[in-house]
């Protein structure tokens, strides 16, 4: 009796390849930062690749600290669905990888502005 197998050889382009390389640099991105992300999650967009979300609660400052470590621009904008929050944001390629800062804040209006470092 022979057995023919039909699991296929890894290529290393595998959506498991991919998650395990957006787990190696969020451990690399968050040993980098002085500052603790709230919640660290990844999320896959269907086509295999992964994206790093890090949430920063209610600290905004952290995500600026983000920008300035990676050398990207950290954005203030007004939330969605609420006129009195404001929405910070920063994201970059880490090793191939995109990784986002994020924080919300309630109570504040902010413009669609640059956040200084």
């Amino acid at each position: 009796m022979s057995i023919n197998s039909t699991v296929p050889t890894p290529t290393g382009t595998q959506p498991r390849d991919a998650m395990m390389r957006a787990f190696a640099v969020a451990e690399q991105v968050v040993a980098q930062l002085p500052d603790q992300p709230t919640t660290i999650s990844l999320e896959d967009n269907h086509s295999g690749a992964f994206r790093v979300a890090l949430y920063f609660h209610r600290a905004p400052e952290c995500v600026v600290r983000f920008a300035a470590e990676f050398d990207t621009e950290a954005t203030a904008v007004p939330h969605l669905t609420e006129d009195t929050a404001t929405y910070t944001s920063a994201e970059c390629t880490v090793s191939g990888v995109r990784v986002q800062a994020w924080a919300l804040v309630r109570g504040t209006a902010a413009g669609s502005e640059a956040v200084a470092a």
